[in-house]
């Protein structure tokens, strides 16, 4: 049976770091994580599944232990992949931010310290002005990792371990 949508255990885990008064700054990461982890966990399986089968079968005829069979094989055919599912849910973690920086159930309002609850402390405020500002140093600092990390990966996933 599959895991139940990450929305629907915002509010179960609100609750429960609310009801025993966990610390916000820690305990509120784990919703951005369940927001996120599944375009890694997706593009990871598909990554495997696009091994050519002719491979396997290569590898299995040379009888290839495990650990080479990993090494050569299986990690750098699902790297790309993966790299692929880290930008995707590096971009996500930053919109989960937004959401899950600031999280109320009933009276009992948590916060903890990023842009996103900036952002989302702002727009309640209806300060426009710092929305765009927070918006805007997000949107820097999302372009610099990018280009910094992400770029230089995804380049060399496709230059050095794409099975084409």
């Amino acid at each position: 049976m599959p895991p139940p949508p990450a929305n629907l255990l915002f509010p179960l885990a609100v609750v429960v770091i609310a009801r025993h008064h966990l610390n916000a700054e820690i305990w509120l990461s784990p919703l951005m994580i369940l927001g996120t982890q599944w375009y890694i966990l997706f593009n990871v399986i598909a990554g495997a599944a696009s091994i050519p089968s002719d491979l396997k079968e290569a590898s299995a005829n040379l009888g290839m232990s495990k650990w080479l069979l990993w090494r050569r094989l299986i990690l750098p055919a699902i790297f790309p992949a993966y790299v692929t599912g880290g930008l995707t849910a590096s971009g996500g973690a930053w919109n989960a931010s937004v959401v899950t920086e600031v999280v109320s159930w009933g009276t009992t309002t948590l916060t903890a310290t990023g842009i996103g609850a900036y952002i989302a402390q702002q727009t309640t405020a209806g300060d426009h002005p710092r929305i765009a500002l927070g918006i805007a140093v997000m949107s820097i600092y999302v372009v610099v990792l990018n280009r910094t990390l992400w770029t230089r990966l995804y380049r060399y996933a496709q230059e050095r371990l794409a099975m084409e």
